[in-house]
């Protein structure tokens, strides 16, 4: 998702909180309206809608709001959107809640619970996540152990699904023996190929 942060943090906070919601169609229908008027740039009217879906508890609108609040710091009112989204085993709110509890964005630092939630993400598939559990795992960070075994197998997983990070890692693992590979130029190669067909 794109947006015009300069924008959003020159909102109001009082817009973000208002009283003044437009008439609820149903929830689904409000959010998908207000995700079309925040892909249009009308960011006034798509957190109207947005916010009235997201309390009646529909999920993208739940992530999309929290998504511009994360944008325009608000990061306390992010946070708890991000949460309503990952009770509901929401991916991307997952990922991006594990995100905040990884810098301490609207709450205390906490890697454990950060990497408690990514892998949450990157096993329902979410790409982001995948490569940044596999970054976990290779770097022993995130409450996670050293495991060159484990995050082969998460960088294969995302680079397969087409992350270019991934596949970028592989081929560097491949061309040095990294992630308890030996060096194999044949299978660096075949990354680098795959790498400029995904760039066409």
């Amino acid at each position: 998702m794109r947006l015009g942060l300069s924008t959003v943090v020159a909102l109001p906070l009082y817009l973000l909180t208002a009283g003044f919601m437009p008439v609820v169609a149903d929830p689904e229908t409000d959010g998908e309206r207000g995700i079309a008027e925040y892909r249009q740039g009308n960011l006034i009217t798509a957190i109207r809608l947005l916010e009235s879906s997201a309390r009646a508890g529909y999920v993208p609108a739940q992530v999309t709001l929290a998504y511009i609040l994360d944008q325009a710091e608000e990061n306390r009112t992010a946070l708890h959107w991000y949460r309503q989204a990952a009770r509901r085993g929401d991916a991307e709110a997952l990922f991006a809640l594990g995100g905040m509890y990884a810098k301490g964005e609207g709450t205390e630092v906490n890697p454990l619970e950060a990497g408690r939630l990514i892998r949450r993400a990157a096993e329902l598939g979410h790409l982001q996540a995948m490569r940044a559990f596999a970054f976990a795992l290779e770097h022993g960070e995130l409450g996670f152990s050293h495991h060159d075994a484990g995050a082969l197998d998460w960088y294969r997983r995302a680079a397969e699904r087409g992350d270019p990070v991934s596949m970028r890692r592989l081929r560097d693992a491949n061309r040095d023996g990294d992630l308890g590979l030996p060096i194999d130029a044949t299978a660096a190669a075949a990354w680098e190929a795959k790498l400029k067909d995904g760039t066409r």
